[in-house]
């Protein structure tokens, strides 16, 4: 009753009122509109349009760069010129060989007597701008006096950069004088042109001495002249003609003091598996495959990249994470060769995994500077509470708004570790498990029963009652 009374007092709205009413739902609708989907809108349009006058900004850049085109390239050429002219002065790497052999040539005269050669250790010096490899040679000799300055006269004639820094005399009996010639011989890493060979210029037509010549009754055998490799000494030159193996000049000093002072551990020899690449963003492409030409003497992998450097990371990956690599604690370097077919601005390196899933990046070398077979290699961390890490992927990485495309072939990733450091032995570590006895791990390691008595002897146990599950054994490889 009450509430047919209150309907009772309860007028109709009149036309005002209502188109007010009306108006205001109307007012509402807009301001909702306007509030939650125009505002937005316009935001989001501003952001669009200043990233739209960022890339305006960054094609008319492109633009310019494209129209100095034909300028560039001359300007590349005129470099490139220049740089020849450089290099041709210069040593690729202060190799004792190549050197005695040059020095074969240009000490030729019959009227002087080398007695020795000794080198220095390369030291850096710096010659106007540039920071060469710098080798002092010390030459004693016996000569006539015409013959030295014969000799001197025919080093300032040497195609490589070799100085004449000291010249001592004495007299000795007749016309003859002794005394040491010093030199100097500079290089540059990397600078020469020739594809992993000794390159010999010949100076004259003169016969000169063979340097290297054995001493009498010396047998040759075999294993001295069967080396694989390609035999680019001439035969009827004064050179030596025989086949050495193939490896860059730049390596020679370093890998021939690797022999004594490192253990090379193969991690992988890219032989026998397949390898997936990984672009970092849609503007890197390239492909891995296998290839025949192997540093190893087995397959390498051939790496095509073309990569435009326009995002956040610009990398090609190789994934190796599928080989389960494992660095148990540092090595002093980890080394890789690297087969080159032209001059490249990319970065190479590799990246580390830990067992916490954290990422490290480690470069192995910036700019790629040679053709042919190179070994190139870098220390890895070496705070030991990282270890151990995996080998995660090998990167090919290009400078941001940089673009390169090439080839790379890779092959035998190594870890080197110092000697010193290194027991001739050789062990690793099991875990005993239920049912375990010597006879069944011996059996394990070995695939014999009867080195039980090895395994004794390093866990200073005497049989199967000395072993329990979750005991620790030390196994010697």
């Amino acid at each position: 009753m009450e509430l047919m009374e209150k309907m009772r007092f309860m007028r109709k709205l009149t036309r005002r009122e209502r188109n007010l009413l009306i108006l205001l739902m109307v007012i509402i609708i807009i301001w909702l509109a306007f509030r939650f989907v125009i505002t937005p809108q316009h935001d989001r349009l501003q952001d669009l349009i200043g990233e739209k006058s960022k890339y305006d900004e960054r094609i008319s850049y492109m633009n310019s760069i494209l129209i100095q085109e034909g300028s560039i390239e001359k300007e590349w050429d005129s470099l490139h010129r220049e740089k020849d002219r450089i290099i041709s002065k210069y040593f690729s790497n202060l190799d004792q060989s190549e050197i005695i052999y040059l020095l074969n040539e240009l000490l030729g005269d019959e009227n002087i007597e080398v007695l020795d050669i000794i080198f220095s250790r390369p030291s850096e010096e710096k010659v106007g701008d540039l920071l060469v490899d710098a080798m002092e040679i010390t030459i004693p000799y016996r000569a006539k006096y015409e013959g030295i300055v014969e000799t001197i006269r025919s080093l300032t004639t040497s195609p490589k950069r070799i100085l004449v820094t000291g010249l001592t005399m004495d007299n000795q009996e007749g016309d003859m004088i002794a005394g040491n010639i010093y030199l100097k011989a500079y290089g540059l890493k990397g600078a020469g042109h020739e594809e992993d060979k000794l390159f010999i210029s010949q100076l004259s037509d003169k016969e000169v001495s063979n340097p290297f010549k054995p001493f009498d009754n010396y047998v040759e055998s075999r294993d001295d002249i069967e080396i694989e490799g390609d035999n680019f000494y001439e035969e009827g030159t004064n050179h030596i003609a025989q086949h050495l193996p193939e490896y860059n000049r730049s390596d020679e000093n370093q890998l021939a003091e690797g022999v004594d002072e490192y253990k090379r551990e193969l991690l992988e020899d890219f032989g026998s598996a397949y390898f997936n690449f990984i672009p970092s963003s849609s503007m890197v492409e390239g492909n891995v495959s296998r290839s025949y030409i192997g540093k190893s003497g087995r397959n390498s992998i051939r790496v095509e990249y073309n990569i435009l450097a326009l995002g956040e990371e610009n990398r090609a990956y190789i994934d190796l994470s599928h080989r389960n690599i494992l660095l148990k604690y540092p090595p002093s370097t980890i080394g890789l060769w690297v087969r080159s077919y032209a001059y490249s601005p990319i970065t190479l390196g590799i990246r580390l995994k830990g067992q916490a899933g954290e990422l490290i990046d480690m470069e192995l070398i910036k700019g790629i500077n040679w053709t042919g077979w190179q070994y190139v290699e870098a220390p890895p961390p070496s705070d030991l509470s990282l270890y151990p890490l995996y080998i995660d992927k090998i990167y090919l990485e290009v400078a941001y708004n940089r673009e390169d495309y090439g080839v790379l072939l890779l092959d035998k990733l190594e870890a080197n570790y110092p000697k010193g450091n290194q027991s001739k032995e050789d062990f690793t570590f099991y875990i005993v498990e239920k049912g375990d006895s010597l006879d069944k791990i011996s059996l394990k390691f070995y695939g014999t029963t009867k080195k039980k008595d090895i395994i004794m002897k390093h866990n200073e146990i005497n049989d199967d009652k000395d072993i329990r599950e979750g005991k620790i054994l030390v196994i010697p490889r």
